[in-house]
C-alpha cells in the first residue's frame, strides 16, 4: 500500500502575501544561475489541443535544491486554472501544490525585469508599455523594480482600457503616464520598450526604434503570432531568450529573422549565459537590445519552491495528504 505524506497546498492569496516583485526577480536570478552551473534544468512545453481548449505541461528541476516540479492547466475560453506541483527530487513526495495564476503573471513579468536589469541602460527612465491586457501592469512594474523609470508611454489601441491602466500606473506606480494611440509615438524617445500584446500580425518597425532601447517582447508565445516586424529583430545589437531551443521552436518573430537571413541562432543568447554579466560588457550606449521571452518551466517551479520555503516559515497554506509510493 502507498505511504500518505503531507503535502502542503498554496492558495492564489497567500503566493501574492508572500512574494513581491522585487523578491521574484532575485529568485529568478539565482534560478538562472543554477542552470548555467548545470543545476538547474527546464523541460520542454507540451500541450494539445481539443477544439478551442488547449492542455498545456511545463516544468523543470532544480538539483541544487533537491526539487522538481510541473505546473498544468487548460486554456479554455472560458478561463483556466493553472496548478504547481512542487515534488522532492529525493523521494518522489508531492512537497506542494500551488495555485499558480498570480504566480504565473508574477514569473512573465519579473523574468522581463530580470532582463531589463541585465540588458537595458542602467539610467534608462521611459518605459513604452505596448499593451492594456491583464499582463500590462505587472510588466511596467517589473521594469521600475530594476530601472528609474519616470515616464510610462502607454499604447493601447482602445482608448477606456488604455485611460484605466493609466490611471493605476499614476496611483500605484508614481509615475507619468502619457497615451497613445498610435505604436510609433509610443516607442518614441522610449529607453525600454515591453510589447505585451495579443497581436497575430508584427507591428513594430524596426525604424521606431531608438538608439540605445532595450525591448522586451513578451507577447507572442506560439510561432503563429508575431509583435516584431523582421527589420526590427535585426537592428537589434544584442539578442537573448529565456530559452533558446524553445524559442526555435516557438518564437515567431526570430524564426521569421533567421528565415529571412538577418539572424543566427548562434547568436542568440541564453539568459542564463548573460545573467550575471555587467550592462556595460554586454551593450554600448547607442546598441539596441532585445529579449525574447517564452515562458520556462524552471521559473515556475524556482518561484513555486521559494513560496513554499516562505510558507513554511509562515505557517501558511493548509496540509493535505498525499499518496506516496516507496520500494
Amino acid at each position: 500500500m502507498p505511504e500518505r505524506n503531507e503535502t502542503l497546498w498554496i492558495g492564489e492569496a497567500e503566493v501574492a502575501e508572500l512574494l513581491s516583485m522585487d523578491d521574484a526577480i532575485d529568485v529568478l536570478a539565482a534560478a538562472y544561475r543554477l542552470q548555467a552551473q548545470g543545476l538547474a534544468s527546464s523541460m520542454r512545453r507540451a500541450h494539445v489541443r481539443e477544439g478551442d481548449a488547449i492542455l498545456h505541461a511545463v516544468g523543470g528541476t532544480i538539483a541544487g535544491r533537491g526539487l522538481a516540479g510541473t505546473k498544468t492547466w487548460m486554456y479554455t475560453p472560458g478561463g483556466a486554472s493553472p496548478l504547481l506541483i512542487v515534488f522532492s527530487i529525493a523521494d518522489g513526495s508531492v512537497l506542494a501544490v500551488v495555485e499558480a495564476f498570480a504566480m504565473g503573471q508574477m514569473r512573465t513579468a519579473a523574468t522581463s525585469g530580470l532582463a531589463t536589469r541585465v540588458m537595458a541602460a542602467p539610467d534608462a527612465a521611459t518605459l513604452a508599455l505596448l499593451g492594456t491586457g491583464k499582463q500590462s501592469f505587472s510588466q511596467a512594474h517589473a521594469v521600475t523594480c530594476v530601472r528609474p523609470i519616470r515616464t510610462v508611454r502607454l499604447f493601447g489601441r482602445r482608448p477606456e482600457p488604455r485611460a484605466k491602466l493609466a490611471a493605476r500606473l499614476r496611483e500605484e506606480l508614481g509615475v507619468e503616464v502619457t497615451e497613445h494611440g498610435d505604436v510609433a509615438e509610443a516607442v518614441a524617445g522610449a529607453e525600454v520598450i515591453t510589447a505585451i500584446t495579443r497581436s497575430a500580425d508584427p507591428y513594430l518597425e524596426g525604424a521606431w526604434l531608438p538608439a540605445g532601447a532595450h525591448v522586451n517582447a513578451v507577447g507572442a508565445i506560439v510561432p503563429s503570432r508575431r509583435e516584431l516586424q523582421v527589420d526590427a529583430v535585426a537592428r537589434c545589437d544584442l539578442v537573448a531568450a529565456d530559452s533558446v531551443a524553445q524559442a526555435r521552436d516557438d518564437s515567431g518573430e526570430l524564426r521569421a529573422a533567421v528565415e529571412a537571413g538577418d539572424l543566427s541562432w548562434d547568436d542568440v543568447r541564453d539568459l542564463a549565459e548573460i545573467v550575471d554579466t555587467p550592462p556595460d560588457e554586454l551593450r554600448t550606449e547607442t546598441d539596441i537590445t532585445l529579449f525574447k521571452a517564452l515562458g520556462i518551466g524552471l521559473s515556475d517551479v524556482a518561484l513555486g519552491a521559494e513560496v513554499l520555503r516562505r510558507a513554511k516559515l509562515a505557517g501558511a497554506g493548509r496540509t493535505i495528504e498525499t499518496a506516496q509510493l516507496t520500494h
